[in-house]
């Protein structure tokens, strides 16, 4: 008798278990789009700034760069071609200076780190790492 009640109680808690961990908690994204928020340096040892890339449909991405209570706002396109993401935004104010990035994307991760240079040139200003949201 003690052996089956055991045997009972040993099952529903493997059910028990196994509907509690059916899915992960961490959700893993499934596209470019949408918002992505981290940070940006400019090289080594060199300081962190805010930023924030929202890539929209039709090649459409917004930047919020340096802070992010009164970030420096951008505008420009984007495209995925296989896992680079490249995009090119000019800054609304200011100097209305005009940045490239290119950064590495996998649809099995909520992390996208790449490069960032001076007009073009998606490298040789500093770094970034952003997690989408």
């Amino acid at each position: 008798m003690k052996k089956n009640l055991f045997l009972i109680l040993l099952g529903f808690t493997a059910i028990f278990f196994t509907a509690g961990c059916s899915k992960s908690d961490t959700a893993i994204a499934t596209s470019v789009e949408g918002k992505w928020v981290g940070n940006s340096t400019s090289g080594i040892g060199g300081p962190v700034y805010y930023l924030a890339l929202n890539f929209k449909t039709a090649g459409v991405v917004t930047v919020e760069a340096n802070n992010s209570a009164a970030p420096d706002l951008a505008s420009g396109t984007w495209s995925l071609v296989g896992d680079s993401v490249r995009a090119t935004f000019t800054y609304t104010a200011g100097t209305m200076s005009t940045f490239s990035l290119a950064g590495k994307y996998s649809s099995n991760s909520n992390v996208m780190t790449g490069t960032i240079g001076n007009g073009a040139s998606s490298s040789g200003t500093g770094t970034f790492s952003v997690t989408k949201q």
